[in-house]
């Protein structure tokens, strides 16, 4: 059974990541069913705490509010804990990390993971695809997978598209 896509739009940390269901609308016995539902989340990034040039095995971090798909109301937050795996010797230096993400919705939780390229930590990473490894809540037995897409605003940000298996 297909859940009708509703908008949601969330300002966020450089993070991250999701096609539409709008977050303050789900209801998690609807959602408790094996079916599978559609989660779009745009993202701009708000907290960022690695250093110009991290070195490889170190961490960091990203994150921000979520906000409604009018960029009004908070719906939750996200963030980001990310592994850099690999650094060049350019400049600036392009950055290769594994990043686990979080978005805390009303509803319940979405964990993500995947692999970012950053050609600079300030410019953000590049389009990647993100897997959906679970939840809470609504999203209790979530597994999917997504794209994370630059957004075309000044600002670090991004659409996340999943599409998410539950029950």
């Amino acid at each position: 059974m297909r859940v009708q896509p509703l908008p949601v739009l969330a300002l966020v940390g450089g993070l991250m990541g999701a096609d539409h269901v709008r977050a303050d609308l789900v209801d998690a016995d609807q959602v408790r069913a094996d079916q599978e539902i559609t989660v779009e989340v745009v993202t701009r990034r708000a907290l960022m705490s690695a250093p110009v040039t991290p070195a490889v095995g170190s961490g960091f971090v990203s994150g921000g509010d979520l906000f409604d798909a009018g960029g009004v109301n908070r719906v939750g937050e996200g963030f980001s804990h990310c592994g850099v795996l690999v650094v060049t010797t350019g400049l600036p230096p392009s950055v290769t990390a594994h990043c686990t993400s979080t978005f805390r919705l009303p509803d319940g939780e979405l964990h993500l993971s995947g692999l970012r390229d950053y050609r600079s930590i300030a410019g953000g990473f590049e389009n990647a695809p993100v897997a959906v490894v679970g939840g809470t809540g609504a999203y209790a037995n979530a597994r999917g997978e997504g794209e994370a897409v630059r957004s075309d605003s000044a600002d670090v940000g991004y659409r996340f598209t999943f599409t998410i298996t539950t029950g």
